[in-house]
């Protein structure tokens, strides 16, 4: 840090970029270590604010996470925390080092019944969930959100959807799961390998859109030891993930985020064709202009390996049906296929705010 302050600093576009990155209160904490003497004042003062700030708000969320597995524990239902704070926890021991919103947890597609109701008990509610809807088997989605006034539930059955199924499923994962503790609680969490294949995979899913996912995947790799790398890689082979782990490995240690065991290493350097992914990604990370949608596709497509997979990618995220197409136009189970040619209308109609304020945007700029 001390380095980086001699040698010059932009430093409102360092707080614009450390913010959209969601790492601001990464940077806060190394503060702290470091010591703030050589920042200008109102850098120190945002990035100390930033770190507290972000405590309270994920010592709240931590809680209500908390609070949920109590509630899973009395109906009885098995449940795997994924990202917030229990990854906050695994990777970094400090809850309040990663910026997050929902609660996400896992649980069997045969437990999910009762996992609703175990929400319904500590005050979540959700305005998608039907348990017919689910049960037909007609829409891909893979989690469904629950919500109360001050936290969101992300429930999920599957660790991937089926337009980018690359992350690892089946029974096997919850074997290999781990316990972590949280305010007090034991939690299960993914396995070592799991985790990793699944960060990668996430990471790709949303073109590594921050510094802050790669970063995870990094504390996620760093803390992992010991493992067999060789299993790790054959496992992305058989899950058709292995580009999207080397993209992860690759920008790793570029950034310099943690020591890249050697064998992960050099299978991504024997790779070429990540070289042009990862300065896309790079270069999207520092770029405060950066058009997301946009490279969240190149990414997600580039680092999909087969055409049939590109293939799926493409149609699954737009003609494939989604479950909340019923809550705007409910329709009997016979009908369902009617949803594919409906899916446009409804799509635009989801997001016809954001084509209003883009049309009101461009007449402000003619103006």
């Amino acid at each position: 840090m001390l380095a980086l302050v001699e040698r010059g600093v932009d430093w409102n576009r360092f707080l614009a970029l450390a913010n959209r990155n969601s790492v601001a209160p990464m940077v806060g904490a190394r503060l702290s270590v470091e010591g703030v003497a050589s920042l200008p004042p109102h850098v120190a003062r945002a990035l100390s604010l930033s770190y507290r700030v972000n405590a309270l708000r994920s010592n709240h969320r931590a809680g209500c996470a908390a609070e949920i597995v109590d509630s899973f524990a009395a109906s009885g239902v098995p449940a795997i925390a994924i990202k917030g704070p229990a990854l906050a926890i695994a990777a970094y021991g400090d809850v309040a080092m990663r910026v997050f919103g929902d609660l996400d947890f896992m649980v069997r597609l045969s437990d999910l019944p009762r996992a609703a109701k175990a929400l319904e008990q500590v005050g979540y509610s959700s305005a998608t969930y039907r348990s017919g809807v689910v049960e037909s088997g007609f829409f891909p989605d893979v989690t469904i959100d629950f919500s109360r006034e001050d936290s969101v539930v992300d429930l999920h059955w599957r660790l991937s959807p089926g337009h980018f199924p690359f992350a690892p499923e089946g029974e096997q994962v919850w074997d290999r799961t781990v316990e972590i503790e949280l305010l007090g609680r034991r939690v299960r969490v993914l396995g070592p390998a799991d985790s990793i294949l699944f960060q990668a995979c996430h990471g790709c899913k949303h073109g590594w859109m921050t510094l802050a996912q790669v970063c995870d995947f990094a504390r996620v790799l760093a803390t992992a030891k010991p493992i067999s790398w060789s299993s790790v890689l054959d496992d992305a082979r058989r899950t058709r993930s292995l580009m999207m782990l080397l993209l992860g490995v690759d920008l790793a240690d570029s950034l310099s985020l943690c020591e890249v065991p050697a064998e992960l290493l050099d299978a991504a350097r024997r790779d070429s064709r990540l070289a042009s992914l990862s300065r896309r990604v790079t270069r999207g990370i520092f770029d405060l202009s950066r058009a997301v949608e946009l490279d969240e596709w190149l990414i997600a497509l580039g680092t999909i390996e087969s055409v049939r997979d590109r293939v799926r990618y493409i149609v699954g995220r737009v003609f494939a049906p989604k479950m909340s197409d019923c809550m705007l136009m409910p329709l009997p189970r016979a009908l369902y296929p009617l949803y594919y040619p409906a899916r446009p209308f409804l799509v635009a109609f989801k997001r016809r705010d954001l084509l209003f304020r883009k049309r009101r945007d461009t007449g402000a700029l003619r103006n």
